[in-house]
């Protein structure tokens, strides 16, 4: 058991950014992009696993207690957002937002963080949202206008809200990619509710960035997430998805998550994961 639950780290994190404000060796949150994975533990294709709020919920425990992390992740930036919005604007709901968090993948994801935040006493949750320019390119509406970007932002903040109000320690808006820089201004706007919904919530958010020039775009009160080389102490690490490339962890800081879903089957996953906690217990 680290000197603080992860929970507790959580809300350090939540209430100050970081934890330089918080006395003492204060171990980073591991929060690597760990979910699909799990459908292995329940021996179901990823597909129904994800729309099965109970094997979700299970096989998301028991995979934590394989790999003992910090943090059970219930959304990992994946195509959830894509999906759940490509059904809502096909079905031509009245109520974008009720009919984005109907969607049955949303739906079991919500349903199975109520259900851990219920049921784990120190694991802090995490829902990993794709940021508004991800989710552009997710949908092939590259370069985003404004106007778009506005309606990504409010699909993102109905998910964002969902999983909060579930019981989530942690959202995460992830920009796997450079964000164009014709859509600043336009991204800045649509991701600040999400972190002023996260304070609100007094759970911690954090901006998951592959470019550090996009850095000053993060939105204040947010957790700033950069590749290694860039990372600086305060700030948290974005790892790539490939665990292969994982380097040493870096001292010094609060967070370290990857820029979306780790890719590897689940015994490549809970090896490159031990190895990672080790090294950051060593450091």
């Amino acid at each position: 058991m680290p000197a603080s639950s992860a929970r507790s780290r959580a809300r350090q994190l939540a209430r100050h950014g970081t934890f330089d404000r918080v006395k003492g060796t204060t171990p980073a949150l591991v929060c690597p992009l760990v979910l699909a994975q799990a459908a292995e533990i329940e021996a179901l294709p990823a597909g129904q696993f994800l729309t099965d709020p109970t094997k979700l919920a299970n096989g998301l425990r028991a995979q934590h207690g394989a790999f003992g992390t910090d943090v059970i992740v219930t959304a990992a930036a994946d195509d959830l957002a894509a999906c759940s919005l490509a059904a809502a604007t096909a079905s031509a709901a009245g109520d974008l937002a009720a009919a984005v968090t109907g969607h049955p993948r949303v739906a079991a994801a919500v349903e199975a963080t109520r259900r851990l935040a219920a049921t784990t006493e120190d694991t802090a949750l995490a829902a990993a949202l794709c940021g508004p320019a991800q989710l552009a390119a997710q949908l092939g509406r590259t370069p985003a206008g404004p106007a778009a970007l506005e309606e990504y932002g409010a699909v993102l903040l109905a998910l964002a809200k969902a999983f909060l109000e579930a019981g989530a320690h942690l959202l995460l808006v992830v920009e796997a990619e450079p964000v164009p820089r014709a859509a600043a201004d336009g991204w800045r706007s649509a991701v600040t509710p999400l972190v002023n919904v996260a304070r609100f919530r007094q759970a911690a958010a954090a901006v998951v960035l592959a470019d550090p020039a996009d850095a000053a775009l993060a939105p204040r009160g947010a957790v700033v997430c950069l590749p290694p080389a860039a990372s600086r102490p305060g700030q948290g690490i974005a790892l790539e998805v490939d665990p292969a490339a994982w380097p040493a962890p870096l001292a010094g800081r609060p967070l370290l998550t990857t820029l979306g879903p780790v890719r590897g089957g689940f015994a490549e996953c809970r090896a490159a994961v031990g190895q990672l906690t080790a090294a950051l217990a060593e450091g």
